[in-house]
C-alpha cells in the first residue's frame, strides 16, 4: 500500500544527500526508460546543493543540447559574428553569476561546447583575480619595507 508523504526539506544533511542521490538515480533511470520506450530524446541537468552538476542525455547530452541550441538560435548571424557574441555572452553570464551568486543560471541552456568555453572564461577570470590578489598582498609589504 502506498502512503503519501509531506513534501518538505529534509533537515538531516546526511539523509538529504542520500535522498538526493537515490532520487537522482531514479529520475535518470525513468528518463532513460521513457526515451527508449517512446523513441524520444531528452537531456537532464541536475545540480546538487553543493553545486555539482549531473547530466543525462539520450542519445547523448551533446546532441540533445545542440539540437535545442540550433532551434533556439535559428535567427543567428554568420559564424564569425556568433563566436564574438558567444564570448560576450559568456562574460555576461560570469558577471551576472558573480554579482548574484546564481551559478545555475550561468549554465542554463548551454551545450557542451559552450560549457568548455565558459570553463575557459572562468579560468581566465580566476587567473586575473589571482594576479590582483598577489598584487594587493604585495602592496602592504612594499609600503612597510620602504619605511
Amino acid at each position: 500500500m502506498r502512503r503519501s508523504i509531506e513534501i518538505k526539506l529534509i533537515d538531516d544533511i546526511a539523509k538529504r544527500h542520500t535522498t538526493f542521490t537515490k532520487r537522482r538515480h531514479g529520475l535518470i533511470k525513468k528518463a532513460d526508460e521513457f526515451c527508449r520506450l517512446s523513441d524520444s530524446t531528452a537531456a537532464l541537468l541536475i545540480f546538487s546543493s553543493s553545486k555539482n552538476c549531473y547530466a543525462f542525455g539520450h542519445p547523448e547530452v551533446d546532441s540533445v543540447l545542440d539540437r535545442y541550441d540550433a532551434a533556439d538560435s535559428s535567427s543567428a548571424t554568420g559564424a564569425g559574428g556568433e563566436e564574438a557574441e558567444a564570448v560576450t555572452e559568456m562574460e555576461s553570464r560570469i558577471g551576472n553569476a558573480v554579482e548574484t551568486g546564481r551559478w545555475e543560471e550561468a549554465v542554463r541552456g548551454l551545450g557542451l561546447d559552450a560549457f568548455d568555453q565558459l570553463t575557459a572564461e572562468l579560468e581566465k577570470f580566476r587567473r586575473q583575480v589571482a594576479a590582483l590578489q598577489t598584487k594587493f598582498a604585495a602592496a602592504p609589504a612594499e609600503e612597510t619595507g620602504g619605511s
